[in-house]
């Protein structure tokens, strides 16, 4: 606040400066020519002189509040639009099931480790940004759960033992065509262990679809759908539906990583790392 207040004065005492240097000019454009149409020019000259520099700063000033006028339109245009998906997000659970050993995931959220993806707006899984990729995202559904903080409805997920475990083995299908199981393995470190399947053990898939098109993704909305899927029947008992929007609009100055910035409809549970394991295991209990 002390730094503003002294640009403001300083700004202030350069502006006044400004105004008495144009003043003393005048004055001796109109006392030191001896003709008067020499001191017509002369007054005229600096006259001219001293709007250019108020000219420019006008112009540089329409044209910043043309910028955040444009801005704010925009930012409107997507919080409508946030706001009009936001009404179709939540989750819908039609059946819940008992003593759940392992699932099978469908598919795999990507997550690159560099970061770059956050400044991304057509990232896929941009609808939870917080969430690991690739085998930790395998491994969230593994981890154990602590919840010490009863003001939230659920904790967060570490490799520590406790009385929330997560599952006792994940089922992906790999690349080459072949089925693979995970599990944790706990010794001196922590291990994802895997392991070649010759089927499917798991009853539960649980996969996902991110969507948002192109007009919803210039706007930095984005969506994705969790299911859960009775593997031989294919019904569907559950799924969930989340949607986030960078109010940034994609601003990274200062380092800002938009998608990082997002806000999500429905709010958060817990962990925002763990959203997806949070839901899944509502209705896949253990």
């Amino acid at each position: 606040m002390r730094d503003y207040w002294l640009t403001q004065s300083l700004l202030q005492a350069v502006g006044w400066g400004y105004v008495l240097a144009v003043v003393i000019a005048l004055l001796l454009a109109g006392w030191a020519p001896r003709h008067g149409k020499a001191k017509v020019l002369a007054v005229f000259g600096v006259l001219l002189v001293a709007s250019i520099l108020p000219i420019k700063g006008y112009r540089q000033y329409r044209e910043q509040q043309q910028i955040v006028q444009e801005r704010k339109e925009r930012y409107q245009k997507a919080k409508a639009l946030f706001d009009e998906r936001c009404k179709t997000a939540g989750e819908k659970i039609y059946k819940t099931v008992k003593g759940v050993g392992g699932i099978y995931l469908g598919n795999i959220r990507f997550r690159d480790a560099s970061g770059s993806v956050l400044t991304d707006p057509n990232w896929p899984d941009a609808a939870l940004p917080h969430e690991p990729g690739g085998d930790g995202y395998i491994m969230n559904f593994l981890l154990w759960e602590h919840h010490e903080d009863k003001r939230t409805e659920r904790g967060y997920l570490n490799a520590n033992p406790s009385d929330m475990p997560g599952y006792k083995f994940v089922e992906v299908r790999g690349g080459d065509g072949f089925i693979y199981r995970y599990q944790l393995k706990i010794d001196d470190r922590v291990e994802l262990t895997k392991n070649r399947s010759e089927k499917i053990e798991s009853k539960y898939e649980v996969a996902f679809e991110n969507f948002g098109d192109s007009g919803d993704r210039a706007l930095w909305v984005a969506g994705t759908k969790v299911t859960i899927l009775e593997l031989k029947s294919r019904e569907l008992i559950a799924e969930k539906i989340w949607y986030a929007m960078d109010p940034g609009l994609g601003d990274v100055s200062g380092g800002r990583l938009p998608w990082a910035s997002a806000k999500q409809c429905p709010a958060y549970v817990g962990w925002n790392a763990g959203a997806t394991r949070f839901f899944v295991d509502r209705v896949l209990n253990k």
